[in-house]
């Protein structure tokens, strides 16, 4: 078994920041080489660079390949293994920190959905070749290292770069689907008019979004209205009701119960544990 690991212990005694690393490596596995069961309590990303293995968490089992990855949450039991004839080689990165949640919900990945595709195998390889670089623990090689953990989790946590199978032209539908709700979030968007726009049925539209996704349009359409306005909490002095209407809520009460459901607690709750 060809394993690397590299440990930051300088990390490990910082508190109070956006991302705290612990270590991240490689590793070319043998044959059933299997992790666990076993619960962490920090996050851990896995990207597969080539072969084949089984990651299982919450229940659920997903067989995994080159260009795919998971996710393991604090204190979610799981368990992965190299397949018995192509195993896999993977990357890992550990970390923490009081930004990872905000980071997680405005992606599609979660404890629901812990499993990713990207098509960027080669910027993400360029990736962890920047982290291994940083390890002298130096001010420089922990600004260094903390970047090129920013540009890792940009890709995978990208809702866009999600989808394992958007190419063609079903991948381009969902790519502008995706940027006319990034452009018009704050209208009275519906997914009918998407579809017109992309001069499609609307049943289509949604059927390939949420192949590709693993939520509908409309599901989308809310999921980034709440992040945005979450940053809107977080970074102006707006009120409510004009946070509400920044993102295409004009009835704040409407605004105020939505939020709530996707972020888990009340606008002004929210801003209050900022």
């Amino acid at each position: 078994m060809d394993i690397v690991q590299y440990q930051f212990s300088n990390f490990s005694s910082i508190h109070n920041v956006d991302l705290k690393l612990y270590y991240c490596g490689t590793e070319q596995c043998q044959a059933g080489h299997e992790v666990g069961p076993m619960v962490r309590n920090y996050y851990k990303i896995h990207y597969i660079h080539s072969g084949k293995g089984e990651f299982r968490t919450g229940g659920k089992s997903y067989r995994l390949g080159k260009g795919q990855g998971f996710l393991i949450t604090p204190e979610k039991l799981s368990y992965y293994r190299a397949d018995g004839d192509d195993p896999w080689t993977y990357s890992w990165v550990a970390f923490n920190g009081m930004q990872v949640e905000y980071y997680l919900k405005r992606s599609l990945l979660s404890d629901e959905q812990p499993v990713f595709s990207s098509g960027r195998d080669e910027y993400i390889q360029a990736c962890f070749l920047e982290m291994f670089k940083a390890t002298q623990h130096t001010l420089t090689d922990e600004l260094r290292l903390l970047g090129a953990l920013y540009s890792f989790l940009s890709v995978i946590l990208d809702p866009a770069s999600v989808p394992a199978g958007s190419t063609g032209a079903k991948g381009q539908y969902v790519e502008q689907t995706i940027a006319f709700i990034e452009q018009e979030y704050a209208t009275d968007l519906t997914v009918g008019q998407l579809a017109e726009r992309l001069k499609i049925n609307r049943k289509y539209l949604s059927k390939i979004f949420k192949d590709a996704t693993g939520i509908t349009p409309q599901q989308y359409i809310i999921l980034y209205r709440m992040n945005r306005a979450g940053e809107l909490i977080r970074k102006s002095a707006l009120t409510m009701s004009e946070i509400a209407c920044s993102v295409g809520y004009n009835d704040p009460f409407q605004f105020s119960r939505m939020f709530k459901k996707v972020m888990g607690e009340a606008p002004r709750d929210y801003r209050n544990s900022w």
